[in-house]
């Protein structure tokens, strides 16, 4: 009975966590948006670097669903989509970003990967990190951070 009870406790658990990370569905364009996102950030440096940059997003959401596509629409969070973020896009907003991203190779990942961001069992191959930069810069932003992950060619950063 004892191993019962524990089976449905943990059962609970991963319910309550499951439910609290994928809670929010994305509409077809949020998806777009974030894999535009991730495109244009890092397809040159594979999934892996994608997974990366939308693992800093996540992060930044703070693992909440609801908060990732705001995550990315704040100005100047990532230089890729600035020019939509700024509204310098005028009113055809990300869809210059999108359609551009659209035609990449990857994109059906990068469409994969945002799905996996909303779900219970996605893995933070950066380690906790909220920020990167490319291996090139050294901005001095990073130096107050702890650095987690090089993958492909960013630096990635925690600010807790």
């Amino acid at each position: 009975m004892k191993a019962i009870n524990k089976i449905a406790v943990v059962l609970l658990i991963v319910m309550s966590l499951t439910k609290a990370v994928a809670g929010y569905q994305p509409s077809s364009w949020e998806r777009q948006i974030l894999a535009a996102c991730l495109v244009l950030e890092a397809a040159d440096q594979d999934e892996i670097g994608m997974r990366a940059v939308a693992s800093v997003i996540r992060n930044r959401a703070g693992g909440q669903g609801k908060r990732i596509l705001g995550v990315v629409k704040r100005p100047y969070a990532f230089s890729s989509l600035n020019s939509a973020t700024t509204g310098k896009t005028g009113g055809s907003g990300y869809a210059i970003h999108v359609r551009k991203a659209s035609r990449d190779r990857l994109w059906s990942s990068a469409l994969r990967i945002v799905d996996d961001m909303y779900s219970a069992s996605w893995r933070d191959v950066t380690y906790g990190a909220d920020h990167y930069v490319r291996l090139d810069i050294d901005p001095k932003w990073a130096r107050s951070m702890s650095e987690t992950a090089v993958i492909g060619r960013h630096r990635f950063y925690s600010s807790n």
